[in-house]
């Protein structure tokens, strides 16, 4: 779970950093973006020893959308209507309720 976590805050991390790298104008914010995707990566790979593919994936797409659209309104000044907010609320519970159900055996 923790290599999930880091996934997630890794992924939207990286995004956020690209989002201030406005194309080729900030080289750090650029660089940066791209290292925390590759870290991303490389912790999602050790999330799926313990946790199946296919729900980490899931939990990680959820999840870092809805970080990314947070730290979007928060330090990239976006905005966000109170009908958006309520669709990032379905994605938070979509998202709890494929973990928390997790894998069924056949």
């Amino acid at each position: 779970m923790g290599f999930l976590v880091g996934t997630v805050v890794a992924d939207a991390v990286g995004v956020a950093l690209l989002g201030k790298a406005q194309g080729f104008e900030r080289p750090g914010h650029l660089a940066g973006g791209v290292l925390a995707l590759l870290l991303g990566f490389v912790l999602f790979s050790y999330a799926t020893r313990t946790i199946p593919a296919s729900l980490a994936n899931a939990v990680w797409a959820g999840a870092s959308i809805v970080l990314v659209v947070l730290l979007g309104r928060i330090f990239l000044s976006e905005s966000i209507s109170v009908a958006q907010y309520a669709c990032l609320g379905l994605i938070v519970a979509g998202t709890a309720g494929i973990y928390l159900l997790g894998p069924t055996t056949a």
